[in-house]
């Protein structure tokens, strides 16, 4: 009897790591690779450096350490597998360089692009080798490659520019503070970023120059996926709007933020800002729920796609818990036995919460190995905190 609960203990535990495995890119071709353990402070670019004289082999090595889904978000405590001895540097790169001297951005590196989406590249200037027939990659000291953005922020920290845009699931139907009543051009009705509008808030409403409204419209209705009860509405956040000129009823706003385009009659809400650096934190218990929907109406949802999901503070959710999406498996039948067999649950991704209401709260999913779509099951990670 002994035996059987060993081997059958032995057999879950292999049955979970086959499933991490797929999410996390381990596989029997890297496992006797040599590794490095992840220090705080470390960067690709400043292990590339260090392991294979180069900066720029950074991109191997993210490509060979496949559970990476993001360049500048790596982990105290993480195993990387490093690139072979043959990859040898580029022309043209000292191999003596230090590496602080890489963990040093720019001023223009430091800035995050505000739009949704992988940061571009920024292309530096050659600089001319000793050798004047041959041209030398850029400097260690001018470079900007994707990641060195994000050196300055902490290994525990996920970035995401585009969180004013996210939306959330609103239980009922907000309450607007006011809506967009007319254009600032005559004839104009759709607007965009930079345009000047008129809004039904004055000083008769407290509203004072500077204040910030975001601008909105409810999308469709949203049922839970397992009992079919109404849950709530989608709220589609269109841009932010600026008061410059307030008069007893009437203000005239810029818009200093765009999503979508903008209408007459749109909604406003006080603006309240979220924050683009996410810390990552654990949640203290298993807490389960299920994706309702994805921000847009796609039906099969993927890597950076919004999603809303059906637990909020009140369920014990805060801002940087990560969750495992998952799926059950039908049980099936030992033929020798005539048992019923429970399989491994179908590991389908990762998700990363980013707001929080009471009942709801909306999430990135930050790594997809299946198609997820709505009513796929979530599970809180209070273990690993990696996404």
């Amino acid at each position: 009897m002994k035996n059987i609960k060993a081997r059958t203990v032995a057999g879950l535990i292999c049955g979970a790591i086959a499933v991490l495995s797929s999410v996390y890119g381990m596989t029997d071709s890297n496992k006797d690779a040599t590794v490095y353990v992840v220090k705080q402070g470390d960067t690709l670019w400043n292990i590339a450096i260090r392991f294979n004289a180069s900066p720029w082999l950074w991109p191997k090595l993210w490509e060979q350490n496949k559970y990476i889904t993001n360049p500048h978000l790596i982990y105290p405590g993480e195993q990387i597998t490093l690139l072979p001895s043959s990859a040898a540097p580029l022309t043209g790169i000292a191999a003596a360089a230090p590496v602080t001297t890489a963990a040093q951005p720019t001023e223009e590196a430091a800035q995050l692009p505000e739009q949704e989406g992988a940061p571009p590249t920024t292309e530096a200037e050659e600089q001319p080798m000793e050798q004047p027939e041959e041209q030398a990659p850029p400097s260690i000291e001018t470079a900007t490659p994707y990641g060195m953005q994000f050196v300055n922020v902490a290994a525990n920290t996920y970035v995401y520019p585009s969180i004013g845009s996210s939306g959330f699931l609103a239980t009922e139907k907000l309450s607007a503070a006011g809506e967009i009543v007319a254009a600032g051009t005559s004839g104009r009705t759709i607007f965009g970023e930079h345009d000047v509008v008129f809004i039904n808030l004055g000083s008769g409403s407290g509203v004072k120059k500077g204040d910030q409204f975001s601008i909105y419209e409810t999308g469709e209705k949203v049922y839970d996926p397992g009992s079919g009860d109404f849950l709530g509405y989608k709220i589609r956040i269109l841009g932010v709007l600026k008061v410059t000129k307030v008069e007893d009823s009437v203000s005239t706003a810029d818009i200093v933020s765009s999503y979508k385009q903008i209408k007459v009659h749109d909604k406003l809400v006080p603006y309240e800002p979220g924050t683009k650096n996410i810390d990552l934190t654990l949640a203290s218990n298993p807490i389960e729920g299920y994706v309702l929907c994805g921000k847009t109406d796609q039906k099969i949802l993927g890597e950076d796609n919004i999603v809303y999901i059906d637990r909020g503070s009140n369920n014990g959710v805060q801002v940087g818990n990560t969750f495992v999406i998952y799926r059950d498996r039908k049980p099936v039948e030992d033929p020798a036995t005539g048992r019923t067999l429970h399989l491994p649950k179908e590991v389908l991704g990762k998700l990363l919460v980013i707001s929080v209401h009471n009942n709801t709260s909306t999430a990135i999913i930050t790594k997809s190995v299946e198609e997820i779509g709505r009513g796929d099951k979530i599970l809180a990670d209070t273990a690993s905190g990696i996404i």
